[in-house]
């Protein structure tokens, strides 16, 4: 590190060494180059603001020199006695410009993203897909660390609509030592702004290390203009320009199948007719209905599901019920063909009806409920595209492809997208979660899909047709989880519960 005293005056030299301003390896100059400085170089002298400023930019410090000068001094060549008189002092300044790059862009300019990978990649894809930022380019600078992170963000960008060679990775940016990491940046913003000389550059520090947000926000301060994506408060703020009002960030920028994408997933193809669900529609809502009062009848349905899906045939099948409110439920299944009465008993007809009584009847009234939020008012309506149930997901980063048959590494039960945010349902019909050690299986796997597939903005709900005690374990352990449980009495009013989320 080098220390420079800009001035032609023989008195403030002798002003300088007298109060040991300059070390013995120190250069007085009467000119200087503000390309020259490097990370940490002090510069003293009484320089005009836009070279102080790019002494700054590059790292480097600045002390200006201060004189309390009178009017009869002005012009006047001062000795190191004459400065003392006027108070001669050093006082470090860090200047910023409050401008971006000078000159004046088309209006059909384009866009250009440059993003730090990191461990969180919705806020640097979000703000890229806000119409007033809306990226043509997208950079993706990677430390080695980040790498697999920064291909699923390349992922996400590609199938949000960005064409493929329109996102690269720039590997190797380093993630600690200052000096290092700045001069990294310094040589990458200097090439980004020569390859883009006409367009817009937007740094998106919400991304990387505590200390490449303060190097790269020194090196791109010239030429970029600096967000942050602040996710919990729907809001874009800007670094830079200084002064520059923060902005509202759009509610549903992002779809189903990039949310899923930029976390490293991708859903496949198959999804449930809708077809059969309407059909079912009565019956689904009368098994929510009457859920709180029908465990046993939901108890003995699962069970004879499970042997029917294991080939147990002769004990698929459960008995007439007595009560009436439980008799015209196994009516109408019968008269939609998923049981068939055989004398006092009542068989599991076939593989759908296994899948709708043993549970699948969860998952229908999820989707009734987001086609009924499809066409709803204003602020309280789903988009298409950003809600779905039993999607089979499986990684993107896998080494081939799903063959036909083949199990998902995962299913949601049902989700939602809204407001850039995830709501992940789990839906259990049977006793699975009052059965303790089967409860903590589904919560735990409920908790590892919402960090994992959901990310940060992730919100985790598990339905359950059986009541469980607040003071079960399972219970305490979904508080733990922050897992919220939507009990039998309440399914019914799944709809007010999903606006709620929506617009809280």
């Amino acid at each position: 590190m080098t220390t420079t005293f800009v001035t032609r005056h023989s008195g403030a030299v002798d002003w300088a060494r007298q109060e040991s301003h300059l070390p013995l390896d120190s250069v007085v100059s009467g000119s200087f180059d503000a390309e020259s400085v490097q990370p940490g170089d002090l510069v003293i002298g009484t320089l005009p603001a836009q070279i102080a400023a790019r002494i700054c930019e590059r790292g480097g410090r600045y002390r200006h020199l201060t004189l309390d000068l009178p009017e009869g001094l002005r012009g006047v060549e001062l000795s190191a006695e004459d400065m003392r008189a006027c108070h001669a002092r050093l006082e470090e300044f860090h200047i910023q410009r409050s401008s971006v790059r000078a000159g004046a862009r088309p209006a059909d300019a384009l866009n250009v993203h440059i993003v730090l990978a990191s461990g969180e990649n919705l806020p640097n894809l979000i703000p890229a897909l806000a119409r007033s930022l809306k990226a043509h380019r997208v950079l993706i600078l990677a430390s080695d660390a980040m790498r697999d992170n920064a291909k699923r963000l390349q992922n996400g960008f590609r199938v949000a609509g960005l064409a493929e060679n329109h996102v690269r990775i720039r590997p190797g940016c380093p993630d600690h030592d200052v000096p290092t990491i700045l001069a990294w940046a310094r040589r990458w913003a200097d090439d980004i702004a020569a390859e883009f000389p006409a367009a817009r550059l937007i740094l998106n520090l919400t991304g990387g290390n505590k200390l490449m947000t303060i190097a790269f926000l020194q090196a791109f301060r010239p030429c970029a203009e600096i967000i942050y994506c602040d996710t919990g408060n729907d809001r874009i703020d800007y670094f830079h320009p200084i002064g520059q009002a923060a902005e509202r960030l759009p509610v549903n920028l992002l779809k189903l199948r990039p949310y899923l994408a930029v976390q490293g997933y991708q859903s496949r193809e198959e999804t449930p007719g809708s077809e059969g669900i309407r059909e079912r529609g009565d019956l689904t809502r009368a098994l929510v209905e009457l859920a709180p009062r029908i465990p046993n009848l939901l108890g003995l349905l699962n069970s004879a599901a499970s042997c029917y899906r294991d080939a147990r045939l002769d004990r698929a099948f459960v008995g007439q019920p007595t009560r009436s409110d439980e008799k015209e439920l196994v009516d109408l299944m019968v008269e939609q063909g998923l049981l068939n009465a055989t004398g006092i008993r009542l068989a599991i007809a076939n593989e759908t009806a296994s899948i709708y009584l043993g549970g699948g009847w969860l998952e229908e009234w999820c989707w009734l409920i987001g086609k009924k939020l499809e066409e709803g008012e204003s602020g309280k309506r789903l988009r298409v595209d950003r809600w779905g149930i039993n999607l089979k997901i499986d990684r993107c980063d896998s080494q081939t492809l799903p063959r036909p048959g083949q199990y998902a590494l995962n299913e949601l039960d049902a989700v939602f997208i809204h407001r850039n945010r995830m709501l992940l349902i789990e839906c259990k019909s049977g006793a699975q979660v009052s059965e303790r050690g089967k409860s903590q299986d589904i919560l735990n796997k409920l908790e590892t899909l919402g960090k994992h597939v959901g990310g940060r903005l992730d919100t985790k709900w598990l339905l359950t047709a059986r009541r469980i005690e607040p003071n079960s374990q399972a219970w305490q352990r979904a508080i733990k989880y922050q897992i919220t449980i939507v009990p039998p009495q309440e399914l019914i009013k799944l709809e007010d519960k999903i606006i709620g989320w929506m617009t809280r």
